[in-house]
């Protein structure tokens, strides 16, 4: 992997977070109109997705550096131990609270 993508895989659950965060506040109005929280429940499920994606493939990675234990990073072309097991746990606590921030769209209805 390129270090670019092995940043991206590490950091990518706060980006998806703040990006359905921002997607939430940019839909309260469709979803007050609408009186329907379809929109939302969209864009917490994808985001659930992303970072459970991202999350899998830090422990591949993760896994994969102890597996190869004896190789130096340079030869082995996986990331960093702290940094793969960092995008585990980003991934672990985003998810929570993505599913924490969702719970008051499937309890509430459009503009309440």
């Amino acid at each position: 992997m390129k270090s670019a993508l092995i940043i991206a895989v590490a950091f990518a659950s706060p980006i998806v977070w703040f990006t359905s965060h921002w997607a939430g506040f940019a839909l309260a109005p469709v979803t007050c109109t609408a009186q329907s929280n379809m929109a939302l429940w969209l864009v917490a499920i994808i985001a659930l997705l992303l970072v459970g994606v991202s999350g899998v493939t830090a422990w591949a990675q993760w896994s994969h550096r102890q597996e190869d234990g004896a190789k130096s990073q340079a030869t082995s072309g996986t990331m960093p131990g702290w940094l793969a097991m960092s995008g585990v746990v980003l991934a672990g606590s985003f998810f929570i609270v993505i599913v924490a921030q969702t719970i008051p769209t499937l309890i509430l209805r459009g503009c309440e």
